[in-house]
C-alpha cells in the first residue's frame, strides 16, 4: 500500500500539463525583474530588492484582455503590495506589533477571494509583500515609505513594459480562447470517427469521459476569457463576431454529442453488397474535424482568409440508407436511427457553415447584424460588501482558508522572530505560497514546493561554486527569471527549481554569503510543514463531506435538464433554445464541479474505506444522461396524439421524482427508493403493453428507443448508489 501511495504521489508531482510554455510571459517577466535590480545595483539605491519585487509580482497580473481591465488590475496589484510593504515594513520595526498585524493583514487580503481569481491573486501578492517587508525591517518612517515609492516604481515599470513596450494584443486571448474550443471539438469529432468504426465495445465510455469535460472546461474559459476582453470597450465587430463563434463552436459540441450518442445505439456492421452506413459517418466525422481545424487557424490567424468550402454533411449517408431500405437489409428502426443520424451531419455542417462564415469576415468592421447569441456573464456591479457578508461564516470555504493561512502566517512569524533564522521571511513566504482552499492541493503543492527548493538548492551550489563573477551572474539570473515564469503552466515543482535558484544567486550575490542554499533548504522544509500543519489542524473539512454535495448537483442539474425537455412535450413544441442552452451550461459546470471534487478527493492523503467504483460510476453516468438528453432535445418535433401525449406525460413525472430522490439519496448518504418501470410506462419490450406505450411504438419508435436509453442510464445510477451503501468486500486505499 505504501508503495502504491508513493509512485501516485511521484506521478502526481511530476505530472505535466499539456500546454506549451509561456515564453513570451517569461521573457517580459524576466526583463520587469531584470531592469529594476541593475538599475538599483548601478546606482546604489537602498530599496533596489524592492524595484524588483514590484517589477517581478506586477508582470504576473497581466493576464491580457483590454488595455482598461489590465490597468486597472495591475495598477491595484501595485498599490496593494506598496501599502504592504510600508505596513510590513513598520511592523517589522516593533516585534510585539508584528505578530497581530500579520494576522490581521494576511487574513484580510486572503479572504479577498470572495471578490474573484483576479483579487485572489492581488491578495496573494499583497500578503507575501507584506512578510518580505516583516522580515526585513524599516530602519524608520522614511525608509519605509522608500520601500513603497520603489515597490509603485518597479511595478510602474512593469506596466509600461506591459501596455506600452510589449503589448498583448486587446483579443489575442480571446481569439486562442475561441480558437481552442474549435481544437477540442475537432479532437472530438476525430475520437467519435475512429470509434464508429468498430473500436472495443466501452470506447464510446472512455470517449466521454475524455471530451466532454475537458470541452466544457474550454467553452467556459473562452465565455470568461472574452467577457474580460469586452468590458469597457466600445468597438463591436471582433466582440460581436467571437462571440457568434463561440456560440458556434458550443452548437457543434452539442451536435457532436447527440450524434455520438446515436451512432453508439447502432448494432453490429453491415456487411454485404450495399457496405456499411457507418463508413459515411466516418468519413463526415473526418471532414468535420478538419472543418474545426480550418476554424482554428482562421481565428488565430489575423487578416482576412479565404473561406474553405467543406464537402461533407449527412447526403452519403441517406443515399446509403436508401439503398440499404430498397434491398430490406435494415429494419425501420434502424433506418429511423440512420435517418436521424443523417440529419444531425446536416445540422452539424450548417453550425460550420455559420462559423465559417463568421471566421473569415473576423477582422473587418461590423456591417451586418450578428446572428443572435446568448450573452456573456459579464461582470456584475453588486454592492461591495455583498460578498463579504456572504462569506462571513464558517460554512464558507473562502473564509476558512483565509483564517487557515493568516492562522499559520503568524505562527510561522512568531517562530522567526524567537529563532531568528537567517532569511527568515522564506518560511513565511512558502507557507503563503503552499496553502491551498482544499487539503489535496495543498499537498501536491507542498510536495513539489519541498522537491523543487531542494534541487534548485543543490543547482544553486553547484553554480555558486565555479561561477562568482558579476556580470555573469547577472546573465545567467535573466535566463533563470525567464525560465521559471515560462515553465509555471507546465509544472509548479519546474517553476521552483528555477525560481529558488534565482533568488538565492540573487540573495548571494547581494550579500557576498555564497552559502544560502542550505538555508533556503532549511527554511523551505519548515514553512512546508507549517503549512500542512495548518492545513490539516485548522478548520478542515475534507472532500469526503463535500463531494456527495456536488454530485447531488450534477444529479440536479441532469433532472433540470431534463425538465426543460418534458415541459416542451407538453406543449407540443420544441425546447425553448435558451432555455436548453442554459440548462445544459449549467449541467456542464456542475459536472466539473463534481468532478473536480473526487479528484481531490483521490489526492488527499489518508486512507478510505469507501470503494470507488460506485463514485466513478455516478459520475461517468450523470454524464450519459445528459447526452441522452442531448439526443432528445435535438428532435424537431414529438408526436402530439392523446395516446402518446399520456405516456410521454407519465414517463416524464416518473423521471423526475426519480432523478429527485436519487440527488437526495446522494447528498444524504441514504438508500434510494426503488425505481418504476420505465419500460412499462412507454411499452418497450413488455408483453402487454398498454394503449399508450403501444401508440408511442407505433408512431415513433425512434423516440421510443431513446426513452429506453435514457432508463437505462437511470438504473446505472440508481444501482450505484445503492452499492455506494453496501459494506465493501474489501477496502481500497485511494492514497
Amino acid at each position: 500500500m505504501l508503495h502504491r501511495q508513493f509512485l501516485d504521489h511521484a506521478k502526481a508531482v511530476a505530472r505535466f500539463a499539456p500546454v506549451r510554455p509561456a515564453v513570451k510571459a517569461g521573457l517580459r517577466a524576466a526583463l520587469a525583474f531584470f531592469v529594476p535590480t541593475v538599475v538599483g545595483t548601478a546606482l546604489h539605491l537602498p530599496s533596489a530588492l524592492w524595484l524588483a519585487v514590484g517589477g517581478f509580482n506586477t508582470s504576473f497580473v497581466d493576464k491580457g484582455g483590454s488595455y482598461h481591465a489590465r490597468f486597472r488590475a495591475m495598477g491595484g496589484t501595485a498599490l496593494a503590495a506598496a501599502v504592504s510593504a510600508v505596513l510590513g515594513g513598520l511592523a517589522g520595526m516593533h516585534p510585539t506589533l508584528a505578530i497581530p498585524a500579520t494576522l490581521l493583514w494576511v487574513t484580510a487580503w486572503s479572504f479577498a477571494g470572495v471578490y474573484g481569481a483576479a483579487a485572489n491573486l492581488t491578495g496573494n501578492i499583497a500578503a507575501t509583500t507584506f512578510v518580505i517587508a516583516l522580515g526585513l525591517p524599516a530602519a524608520g518612517v522614511v525608509p519605509a515609505l522608500e520601500s513603497g515609492v520603489a515597490v509603485l516604481g518597479g511595478s510602474a515599470w512593469a506596466m509600461v513594459l506591459s501596455l506600452l513596450l510589449w503589448p498583448i494584443r486587446p483579443y489575442r486571448p480571446a481569439r486562442k480562447a475561441v480558437a481552442a474550443c474549435f481544437d477540442a471539438v475537432a479532437d472530438y469529432a476525430e475520437g467519435m470517427s475512429r470509434t464508429v468504426q468498430g473500436a472495443r465495445e466501452d470506447a464510446w465510455q472512455a470517449l466521454i469521459q475524455e471530451q466532454h469535460g475537458r470541452i466544457r472546461e474550454t467553452l467556459e474559459l473562452a465565455r470568461t476569457t472574452l467577457a474580460a476582453t469586452r468590458q469597457g470597450r466600445v468597438e463591436r465587430g471582433r466582440g460581436e463576431r467571437l462571440l457568434v463563434l463561440l456560440e458556434s463552436a458550443d452548437a457543434m459540441f452539442m451536435g457532436l454529442i447527440a450524434l455520438g450518442e446515436q451512432l453508439e445505439t447502432l448494432g453490429p456492421p453491415v456487411s454485404g453488397p450495399v457496405g456499411d452506413p457507418r463508413a459515411a459517418v466516418a468519413v463526415a466525422l473526418l471532414d468535420c474535424a478538419n472543418t474545426a481545424r480550418d476554424l482554428v487557424r482562421l481565428v488565430e490567424q489575423e487578416g482576412r482568409s479565404r473561406r474553405p468550402q467543406p464537402d461533407w454533411d449527412g447526403r452519403a449517408l441517406r443515399d446509403a440508407v436508401g439503398d440499404l431500405d430498397a434491398r430490406g437489409l435494415i429494419t425501420r428502426l434502424e433506418r429511423a436511427r440512420l435517418s436521424d443520424i443523417a440529419r444531425l451531419l446536416s445540422e452539424l455542417r450548417e453550425r460550420a457553415d455559420v462559423a465559417l462564415d463568421t471566421a473569415c469576415r473576423l477582422p473587418g468592421p461590423l456591417t451586418e447584424a450578428p446572428p443572435p447569441t446568448r450573452a456573456l456573464a459579464e461582470e456584475s456591479h453588486v454592492p461591495l460588501w455583498d460578498p463579504v457578508r456572504a462569506h462571513l461564516t464558517l460554512d464558507s470555504e473562502v473564509l476558512r482558508h483565509a483564517l487557515r493561512v493568516g492562522v499559520t502566517t503568524t505562527a510561522a512569524v512568531y517562530i522567526a522572530s524567537v529563532f531568528r533564522p537567517n532569511h527568515g521571511y522564506w518560511v513565511t513566504l512558502t507557507v503563503l505560497t503552499i496553502m491551498q482552499p482544499y487539503t489535496g492541493p495543498t499537498f501536491l503543492k507542498a510536495l513539489q514546493r519541498v522537491l523543487g527548493t531542494v534541487v534548485g538548492g543543490l543547482l544553486a551550489i553547484a553554480v555558486s561554486s565555479w561561477l562568482q563573477n558579476p556580470h555573469a551572474m547577472m546573465g545567467l539570473l535573466f535566463c533563470t527569471a525567464a525560465l521559471c515564469v515560462s515553465l509555471i503552466p507546465l509544472n509548479y515543482g519546474l517553476f521552483t527549481i528555477f525560481a529558488t535558484l534565482t533568488f538565492v544567486l540573487l540573495a548571494e550575490l547581494g550579500s557576498g554569503d555564497w552559502t544560502l542554499a542550505p538555508v533556503r533548504i532549511v527554511n523551505t522544509l519548515i514553512g512546508g510543514a507549517l503549512a500542512l500543519a495548518g492545513t490539516f489542524f485548522l478548520w478542515q473539512r475534507s472532500e469526503e463531506h463535500r463531494f456527495p454535495a456536488q454530485l447531488a448537483d450534477a444529479l440536479s442539474a441532469d433532472r433540470e435538464f431534463f425538465a426543460v425537455l418534458s415541459r416542451a412535450w407538453q406543449r407540443g413544441t420544441p425546447p425553448d433554445g435558451t432555455a436548453l442552452a442554459e440548462a445544459r451550461r449549467k449541467l456542464g459546470l456542475a459536472t466539473i464541479n463534481a468532478e473536480t471534487s473526487f479528484q481531490r478527493l483521490l489526492n488527499e492523503p489518508r486512507w478510505r474505506t469507501e470503494t470507488v467504483e460506485p463514485l466513478m460510476t455516478l459520475l461517468a453516468f450523470t454524464r450519459r444522461f445528459a447526452a441522452v438528453c442531448t439526443l432528445l432535445a435535438s428532435r424537431r418535433s414529438v408526436p402530439t396524439s392523446p395516446a402518446v401525449q399520456q405516456a410521454l406525460s407519465r414517463y416524464a413525472q416518473a423521471m423526475d421524482a426519480s432523478m429527485e430522490d436519487l440527488a437526495q439519496a446522494v447528498r444524504h448518504g441514504q438508500r434510494p427508493k426503488p425505481l418504476p418501470s420505465f419500460n412499462a410506462l412507454i411499452g418497450w419490450n413488455v408483453p402487454t403493453p398498454d394503449e399508450a406505450g403501444a401508440a408511442l411504438g407505433s408512431e415513433a419508435p425512434l423516440l421510443q428507443s431513446q426513452l429506453e436509453r435514457l432508463a437505462r442510464q437511470i438504473n446505472v445510477l440508481h444501482a450505484a448508489a445503492t452499492r455506494r451503501l453496501e459494506p465493501a468486500p474489501s477496502t481500497i486505499n485511494t492514497h
